[in-house]
């Protein structure tokens, strides 16, 4: 449940940081603050990028848990983009750990009522494939 707390609060507030300085401060203030009112003994590193979703179990229940490390998810991921290449025009995507975190925020809002979201970058970089 913690996880689920801390993903969300992320998702939350931390996703509108713009800058890794922000983002790495609001990460040491989240766990100071955690820390020293739970005192469960992690590291910032075990923490700062908690994912979850739905899409890891391939889809047979939908239920919003908290997912693998990105190297044990990049595989179903792979399966989902060849699910994906067998019904639409072929699309190429290399899994690398941003990529899944942006990913999985991603599918997050577009499942929510009136999700949406603008997504920003560099042409190119996958904004389009990625949603």
């Amino acid at each position: 449940m913690f996880n689920l707390y801390l993903s969300e609060t992320f998702r939350v507030f931390r996703d509108r940081l713009v800058d890794h300085s922000d983002r790495d401060k609001f990460n040491k203030m989240s766990h100071d603050i955690i820390e020293s009112h739970l005192d469960l003994g992690w590291e910032l590193k075990d923490f700062q990028n908690v994912l979850f979703g739905d899409f890891e179990d391939g889809g047979v229940e939908k239920r919003y848990l908290k997912l693998s490390p990105p190297n044990e998810l990049n595989a179903v991921l792979q399966q989902h983009l060849e699910l994906y290449n067998t019904e639409n025009s072929k699309m190429n995507l290399v899994f690398f750990d941003d990529c899944i975190q942006h990913l999985s925020r991603v599918a997050r809002i577009l499942k929510q009522d009136r999700g949406n979201a603008m997504l920003v970058g560099v042409g190119g970089s996958g904004r389009r494939s990625m949603a």
